[in-house]
């Protein structure tokens, strides 16, 4: 994003919104790659209270998310070159939305899940 707003200044060129949306896609793309081999950790990945405190929950999840983000960053890189500026940023936000939203709700649903399984057993 540094370096696009540089270039843009320096050539004193319009700012093309569809490239950075096509680069924060390419960076989903590798997060979303990532994902599968992160440890439990403080720093880094879907750091929510469920995934933090149960290393099932944190396997779940962030399988989950890899396979979200890696096919958001695809559809956003897609979108980028053949939707118009406008349309394209909307998709850039709707996506990210739901990259958010959907691993910290099925975070919570899974530790809901073995909390319950727990109980049962004991």
């Amino acid at each position: 994003l540094c370096m696009l707003i540089v270039y843009t200044i320096q050539q004193e060129t319009t700012f093309r919104s569809n490239w950075l949306v096509a680069g924060v896609g390419l960076l989903f793309l590798v997060l979303g790659n990532f994902f599968k081999t992160i440890q439990p950790n403080y720093f880094v990945g879907i750091r929510t209270p469920w995934t933090l405190e149960h290393p099932t929950v944190w396997k779940k999840t962030h399988i989950l998310g890899g396979k979200l983000w890696f096919v958001g960053g695809l559809v956003l890189v897609v979108l980028a070159f053949v939707l118009s500026r406008k349309i394209a940023f909307m998709g850039l936000t709707s996506i990210t939305i739901v990259l958010v939203m959907v691993p910290v709700v099925y975070s919570y649903m899974v530790f809901q899940k073995i909390r319950k399984q727990k109980k049962i057993e004991s």
